[in-house]
């Protein structure tokens, strides 16, 4: 498996990487990930090999010794040896290619066109959501991420805030933290008891702090930083509602994954992967609109009938997202590439 970034580094590729290796080694397989990311300074152990930025003899090496060769999300400064052999090959895209709408120099478009015409040279490609799918011509497979189903769930002992709004994630000018609160200040004014939790940190949180203020949110906003798996978990399951407001199209969005699990109702800018991540029971608003961001939120919380059944349906949807399932039909994509290889995608 290559993975172009991994432990310690936190994101999609390197949470879906350690999930499929060992569900791969489930299914009896013996799996050695190849990154581009330096050894850590504190180790961790893996129950399979990892090989960290790797010489290119090594590197050649490892290619012509698979069985398979899996690469999860493109990295093609490791697939340079699949040039010089006929190897079994699949990739899955967890990022875009090129982002849509781009504008791109000359020298940008001839880039991105060779990656293209490598990607397009995979036996099989996977992609976690339909609008990463038709990010590229041919036949393309869709399987959607999954969430780590060991640290998200239903918690018991929680008392959930029927007002409770969440944000959880990076903080960051493309995930759009200020429109919710700009969004969630006309809230405060108008109905009581409405609180908004911000999960996360990053480069905007500085600035976010002081909108929150300047928008007169006070007690009603709280910034909790980052927070393990097992604490963002506790806090969702004492709010009700979870908003996803990016700016950018996200390629898909496990954090929406991850609400659902624990029963809250999804509140998501309606472009990208989005909506196949949150699922039909989940509520879309205009991208970049606080304006209608702020309706959806009212309706939801004048009406907590729907709130609850809309957490309920949350439950049923995360269900056919959890990690075996995942691991499963990629499992079966990569026995398919062992006997596709070399036939050549549908186009």
């Amino acid at each position: 498996m290559v993975a172009h970034v991994f432990y310690p580094s936190v994101g999609g590729v390197e949470i879906t990487s350690d999930i499929l290796a060992r569900g791969f080694m489930r299914h009896g397989a013996e799996v050695t990930v190849v990154t581009n990311t330096p050894e850590p300074t504190e180790t961790r152990a893996f129950p399979y090999e990892v090989i960290r930025r790797p010489s290119p003899r090594h590197l050649f090496a490892l290619m012509k010794s698979a069985d398979v060769v899996f690469h999860n999300n493109p990295a093609i400064s490791l697939w340079w040896p699949l040039a010089l052999m006929r190897k079994p090959w699949m990739v899955t895209l967890r990022m875009w290619v090129s982002m849509p709408g781009q504008k791109l120099s000359s020298l940008q478009r001839l880039k991105y066109a060779a990656k293209y015409r490598i990607i397009g040279r995979a036996d099989v490609i996977v992609a976690n959501s339909k609008v990463l799918a038709d990010h590229v011509e041919g036949d393309v497979e869709v399987i959607p991420n999954s969430y780590r189903d060991e640290f998200f769930s239903v918690l018991d002992n929680e008392v959930r805030d029927p007002l409770g709004i969440v944000y959880l994630g990076r903080l960051s000018q493309d995930k759009g933290v200020d429109l919710l609160i700009e969004a969630a200040a006309d809230l405060v004014g108008d109905i009581d008891g409405v609180s908004l939790t911000i999960v996360g940190d990053g480069t905007e949180r500085e600035h976010l702090e002081k909108l929150a203020e300047k928008r007169g949110l006070g007690n009603a906003v709280k910034f909790l930083g980052s927070q393990g798996p097992e604490e963002s978990n506790r806090i969702l399951n004492r709010n009700s509602i979870v908003v996803i407001p990016s700016r950018m199209p996200e390629p898909f969005g496990t954090v929406a994954l991850e609400a659902a699990a624990t029963g809250c109702v999804v509140v998501y800018a309606n472009h990208g992967g989005l909506p196949d991540a949150a699922g039909e029971q989940a509520v879309g608003f205009t991208p970049l609109d606080p304006t209608s961001l702020n309706g959806h939120l009212r309706a939801l919380l004048s009406n907590p009938e729907d709130v609850a059944a809309r957490g309920r349906d949350a439950l049923t949807h995360a269900d056919k997202h959890k990690e075996n399932v995942m691991v499963d039909r990629y499992y079966a994509a990569i026995e398919r590439t062992l006997k596709e290889s070399g036939r050549g995608r549908k186009q």
